[in-house]
């Protein structure tokens, strides 16, 4: 009998052990915001860097174990969304900057960027071959609502006489330009990349690649400030693709320039 009580003891004693097996054993669940797919889903670029980001976040939530569901948004709406704690993780080529270093936390960089403007070969004739954007006036010039590029114009728009016009994608900004409805389109080399291609010699750089004003530098995933150890487990997951290849596997399927 004491034999018996002692294995049914046991035998209950890890029934109750159980749940909390469960819960550890459990995947956390982490809301994840990305870059929409805008309407202009034709333009390689649109299709490229949307692949690229789901392919990093789902790379990611394998390594740290998480259930992640990606929600959509439009540029100007990822950081404030991190930053509220709405979202726990952002995968949407967001540039380093100090003010966004008091919002929201950083990864390990991703990959580095530059900004150039972009011309029709009659704008840039107009405005007198090879332009560049600190000698520019009088232009008007499309940019994505809420990006660096964007604060970037607004800064010297007044002084140089430009008229910003606010687009919700980079597409947007290119089918403006085409159609004679800005002079200009100031975007990352990334996103222009695979435009010019679309464009099929319509459009041209002009001027050199921009790094300054925030116009240039290193793109990570972001996440809210209460989230240090998520970081911490996210940049262990980089370090690991990097390690293994993964990493420079999906940025060749993707975006083939960035590997180099």
């Amino acid at each position: 009998m004491i034999a018996h009580a002692q294995r049914l003891g046991a035998l209950l004693g890890a029934l109750l052990l159980l749940p909390a097996a469960a819960t550890l054993a459990a995947p956390r669940e982490l809301q994840v915001a990305t870059l929409q797919m805008t309407t202009s889903a034709d333009v390689p670029e649109a299709r490229a860097i949307v692949e690229l980001n789901d392919a990093l976040i789902r790379e990611i939530c394998v390594r740290i174990a998480a259930r992640c569901t990606q929600h959509p948004l439009p540029f100007a709406d990822i950081l404030p969304g991190i930053e509220s704690g709405r979202f726990q993780l952002g995968v949407a080529n967001v540039l380093h900057t100090p003010e966004r270093e008091r919002r929201v936390l950083f990864s390990q960089a991703l990959w580095r960027s530059s900004s150039r403007l972009v011309g029709t070969t009659a704008s840039i004739g107009r405005f007198g071959g090879e332009v560049r954007l600190a000698d520019l006036r009088g232009a008007a010039v499309a940019v994505v609502k809420g990006t660096q590029q964007h604060r970037a114009i607004q800064g010297i728009a007044q002084a140089q006489r430009l008229r910003i016009v606010e687009t919700e994608s980079t597409g947007e900004a290119m089918a403006l330009l085409l159609r004679g409805q800005t002079d200009f389109a100031l975007m990352p080399v990334r996103s222009a990349y695979f435009l010019l291609q679309s464009a099929q010699g319509r459009a041209t750089f002009t001027g050199p690649a921009l790094l300054d004003s925030g116009l240039g530098g290193s793109v990570h995933a972001i996440l809210p400030k209460r989230e240090a150890q998520l970081r911490q487990d996210v940049d262990a997951a980089l370090d690991a693709m990097r390690g293994d290849g993964t990493f420079q596997r999906i940025l060749r399927r993707y975006m083939p320039f960035l590997a180099d």
